[in-house]
């Protein structure tokens, strides 16, 4: 396999065309170059991890997605010097307010907030994707290839071998490791290889969003506008964008960007053109976890371990707080030699009970926002107003939405879970070279 990473066409994104060979051979395989993926890749590079990355799309995405970066996620950024960055690139979110058919209820403070980042740093993913890959070439026990397939692995002993293709020329061929990371998205080619099943719920919600030059006066402000009718959210973007977010109606007659604009023009009395729009799609709510988040050597983060609702902007650094502990019980394995298997399966536990938090929180902020009906209305606006925004809530709501309260949101917070079984897997570690 072709390991030169200085192609002029990607350097600039940190990875390269994959280049098939007989066979390649490393410490971890990773599948999957999405956020989670690549900063996984980071962390192991970081500690000087012989790491090969794959991603199977040839180009890296535009489209902005997600774009939410939450305090503990900065946390995990600042080993590798990549919190300054994101910060730089983004726009920190310091206030939402929050209304009911136009009337204020309340206004979300994060300025107050435990932790060196009192902020909700709104970033495109597709930014996200950009730095964390540039940033690869910092490692040189790294190499992200695009364009490549992974189609299944075998375990033999202590190791992993991952067939791949190369998706250019179709040329089949197998990459050995110590250790499979698949953080290759909710469809997970790994976890279905791996033979792990999940369980899956749909939600009934449907929404509509997209992207606008911001010509409001909201500012840096994120606004939630609920109704009885529908809920709109907003959230300001760098480059003076905007992203909008609007409850769809159930039989989807219009076309999105027509229904968005005019909803929004009908409900929060702002005025968007057409022709400022760009990443316009339509989505649902689903849930998903995985059976178990390892089996063997072979571990899960991110989107193939789990999905919840997009609503509360979560999921993202739910993956980002995976990849953070995977990686440390993956450095203890490949450089002391520590048992695997007892990490892993705190892993599974840690992680398991996180997401579980996670994802019913986003689950309770989507069925408040979007409960239709002149009654909801009424009661969401009383519970919002004389609850959420209470004096005896006051110190309790920033700290909730910015997920600083969720058990284990990085490693820092997880790591007295886990103590006393990291300890026991090193007293039996032998360090190696």
């Amino acid at each position: 396999m072709n390991m030169n990473r200085n192609n002029p066409a990607n350097s600039s994104a940190g990875c390269t065309p994959a280049t098939p060979a007989a066979i390649a051979e490393c410490e971890v395989v990773v599948v999957g170059g999405g956020p989670v993926g690549l900063l996984a890749a980071n962390l192991l590079g970081l500690a000087g991890i012989h790491t090969l990355v794959f991603e199977k799309r040839a180009q890296p995405p535009q489209e902005s997605m997600a774009i939410g970066i939450t305090p503990p996620s900065l946390e995990i950024l600042k080993p590798l010097g990549l919190d300054i960055v994101f910060e730089r690139e983004g726009l920190p979110v310091v206030n939402a307010g929050v209304f009911e058919a136009q009337t204020p209820l309340g206004r979300l403070d994060f300025s107050g907030i435990d932790s060196d980042y009192r902020y909700f740093l709104s970033l495109p993913q597709s930014k996200t994707i950009e730095i964390l890959s540039r940033n690869l070439s910092r490692f040189p026990s790294v190499t992200c290839f695009r364009g490549a397939e992974f189609l299944g692995f075998e375990q033999s002993g202590q190791s992993i071998h991952a067939r791949m293709k190369e998706l250019d020329l179709g040329l089949e061929y197998r990459v050995s490791a110590q250790f499979l990371v698949g953080a290759d998205g909710h469809r997970s080619r790994v976890r279905e290889q791996a033979g792990l099943t999940t369980r899956e719920k749909t939600y009934p919600q449907k929404f509509v969003m997209a992207d606008f030059d911001d010509s409001s006066s909201l500012g840096k402000e994120a606004r939630l506008f609920f109704n009885a009718e529908a809920s709109v959210e907003s959230f300001p973007l760098p480059g003076g964008k905007r992203r909008w977010i609007v409850l769809a109606n159930q039989r989807g007659e219009t076309p999105p960007l027509d229904y968005l604009v005019a909803q929004v023009r009908r409900l929060t009395g702002l005025e968007l053109a057409h022709a400022n729009a760009d990443y316009v799609s339509g989505f649902g709510a689903r849930r998903m976890e995985v059976s178990r988040y390892y089996s063997g050597r072979t571990a899960l983060c991110g989107d193939a371990a789990h999905v919840m609702s997009s609503i509360g902007g979560q999921g993202m650094n739910t993956g980002f707080a995976d990849a953070e502990m995977l990686v440390a019980i993956l450095v203890q394995a490949l450089k002391y030699q520590a048992p695997a298997e007892p990490m892993l399966r705190e892993y599974d536990r840690i992680r398991r009970k996180a997401f579980r938090v996670a994802a019913a929180r986003a689950a309770r902020g989507m069925w408040l926002g979007t409960r239709r009906g002149r009654l909801a209305s009424r009661l969401r606006k009383h519970f919002i107003r004389d609850f959420l925004f209470s004096p005896w809530m006051a110190g309790k709501l920033a700290p909730y939405f910015s997920m600083l309260t969720v058990p284990g949101n990085n490693l820092s917070h997880a790591r007295a879970a886990w103590h006393a079984t990291f300890l026991s897997s090193l007293n039996s570690a032998v360090p190696t070279n």
